[in-house]
């Protein structure tokens, strides 16, 4: 079954819980409402009341003493019998003693026990009841009169007000009330949609970013994203930097296997005639595997040297005899103005790269003579290769040292095996700089710290 998408979830999320927010809210408006209408409604009555007291006087008579009323009154709502108020007085005896004009409509008067059955006299009780087939408010307040002897005599007053203008009321706001909420509520809605388009718009864009890099047009992860997203983006790219870093560390070690390789191999080719053939194919092999474990161990590593002392001398000669079989047909001749006591401090394969592709490129480009001269001071061991060949342009030095790039595309290679010498010189804090050399060729200087005088054997 196919995933709902983030907006297909936000907006099923709104459609669930909208409409039961408004209905709470629906219902909190529609009850306060309905409170604010009776507070109303007994605010009214009570109104009623002190007219009513205002009028009231108590008269003496033979069976003691009578509360009477104007048989009109200033109050039309008390007069009219379509007002829907009637107003009514009751004795301790519960008989009614007065009723308003207006209470005539009603087919029959409210007995005294429609009303609270409790004597309250100061307080007015207020309720909402059924009564002649229709819905009223009641309300009472009970009263005490003091005739001219003391005498206390108690009345009350009742009121009764149908429903009608309430339920009206109430019933037009209600229309209202669900009407604007059910407006609210689309308009929510279309807000909702349109904002949760724009929120999710920039992982619309990080997926066409994604796209891009799928197709090869792009490297990154490019474009600017909210905080949040863009924390997420940034981390990606660093991933993909570090792949990027990975994946091209890996390329170039192959490639410097293969080169590697190139100067045992050439060694074998080269002594393919001769007695002691099979003590080469030994030292050579034995070589290459030394060769392939050192390449293996810096694909996975940044730097793969020890801190082995390494005699320079012997390793230079030990290549300067490889190298003179290698290129026999050109009668070299490799001069070595190298201390005996000079030793590189680091990985002894670290050393035979540097030193063999620097002494292979002399050999190759040169016209037959090598100088090696080295010298340490304060640490600092500088090696210097020098050949009489063509040399190298001022201008080409610098992309000489890049990988891949050839300047002599007549000759046989890579192209790799001075960017080799310069990674290798800068892992160990060093450098490789090409000048013009005294025998009218190149000369490749490397400068590398760390370099120690051991004594003679």
């Amino acid at each position: 079954m196919a995933r709902a998408t983030l907006k297909a979830r936000l907006l099923l999320g709104s459609l669930l819980v909208l409409p039961v927010v408004l209905i709470i809210a629906g219902a909190a408006l529609d009850r306060a409402y309905r409170h604010s209408l009776e507070a109303a409604e007994q605010v009214r009555l009570e109104r009623y009341f002190y007219l009513l007291f205002s009028l009231a006087e108590l008269t003496p008579s033979p069976g003691g003493a009578q509360l009477q009323l104007p048989g009109t009154l200033i109050e039309p709502d008390l007069e009219q019998t379509n007002s829907g108020i009637a107003g009514f007085v009751y004795n301790a005896q519960g008989t009614l003693v007065w009723r308003s004009n207006s209470s005539r409509l009603l087919s029959n008067a409210p007995r005294f026990s429609n009303f609270a059955p409790q004597w309250r006299p100061g307080e007015m009780h207020f309720r909402r009841s059924e009564f002649d087939a229709g819905h009223y408010f009641l309300a009472q307040f009970d009263t005490l009169w003091e005739d001219d002897r003391g005498n206390i005599h108690p009345f009350r007053f009742a009121l009764l007000h149908d429903t009608e203008s309430y339920q009206l009321a109430l019933t037009t706001y209600r229309t209202q009330l669900w009407q604007g909420l059910g407006l609210v509520g689309l308009a929510l809605l279309a807000t909702q949609i349109l904002l949760t388009g724009w929120a999710l718009a920039p992982l619309t864009r990080l997926a066409h970013s994604l796209g891009l890099m799928r197709r090869g047009a792009s490297q990154t992860l490019v474009g600017d994203y909210p905080r949040e997203i863009q924390q997420v983006v940034d981390r990606l790219n660093q991933v993909l930097a570090r792949e990027t870093q990975l994946r091209a560390r890996y390329r170039n070690r192959v490639n410097d296997l293969a080169h590697s390789l190139k100067t045992p191999l050439a060694v074998l080719k080269a002594t393919s005639d001769r007695e002691d053939y099979q003590q080469h194919v030994n030292e050579q092999v034995e070589r290459m595997e030394k060769v392939v474990r050192y390449q293996l161990q810096k694909a996975v590593s940044e730097h793969a040297g020890g801190g082995s002392q390494i005699p320079l001398r012997q390793t230079l000669e030990r290549l300067a005899e490889s190298l003179k079989k290698i290129y026999r047909d050109k009668g070299l001749s490799i001069n070595l103005d190298v201390p005996a006591d000079i030793a590189f401090v680091g990985d002894e394969e670290d050393l035979m790269e540097l030193a063999g592709n620097l002494l292979d490129n002399a050999c190759k480009y040169g016209d037959g003579a090598v100088t090696v001269t080295a010298h340490l001071s304060e640490q600092l061991l500088t090696i210097q290769v020098d050949d009489n060949g063509p040399g190298i342009t001022e201008t080409l030095r610098s992309s000489s040292m890049e990988r891949g790039k050839r300047l002599d595309t007549a000759m046989p290679g890579q192209g790799i095996g001075l960017a080799v010498c310069a990674d290798i010189a800068c892992n160990y804090g060093g450098k490789l700089t090409i000048d013009r050399s005294p025998l009218g060729g190149a000369r490749f200087e490397l400068a590398l710290p760390g370099a120690v005088l051991v004594p003679a054997s």
